[in-house]
């Protein structure tokens, strides 16, 4: 495991965490790094801190998510119970953040005028820099 040097933030950062916590199925090995941000405000300043190798595997609601049993050698980003903001911005967009289950967005998206699935439009979210 690579040493990371995080500066304090207001998220919960745990280290060697079992992913069998934060999985429906219940199994799966350590995470190396484990980060649930308080806000996107939050998440956007870890991220910046993080080597740009780092490996990265975002986790919601963890159903269906199997993890091995070597466990996950990068930060796992758990957004479950965070960054769950869901809103119209217009008649035909739908912003929904990461930690907003899908059975939430498909609740709302009937209220736009397009349906759903067939006319999805996925917007790149600003704040991830370095994936632009």
């Amino acid at each position: 495991m690579t040493a990371v040097d995080i500066a304090p933030l207001r998220g919960e950062l745990l280290e060697d965490e079992p992913m069998a916590r934060h999985t429906s199925w219940r199994t799966g090995g350590r995470a190396a790094r484990f980060y649930r941000p308080a806000d996107l405000a939050d998440l956007q300043a870890f991220l910046r801190q993080l080597p740009d190798a780092e490996p990265l595997l975002w986790c919601g609601l963890g159903s269906n998510l199997l993890v091995r049993d070597g466990g996950w050698p990068g930060t796992v980003i758990y957004t479950q119970g965070r960054l769950d903001e869901l809103r119209l911005l217009d008649d035909d967009v739908v912003y929904a953040q990461a930690g907003v289950p899908c059975a939430k967005v498909a609740k709302l998206a009937p209220k736009a005028i397009w349906a759903v699935p067939s006319s999805w439009r996925v917007f790149p979210a600003p704040w991830v820099g370095r994936w632009q």
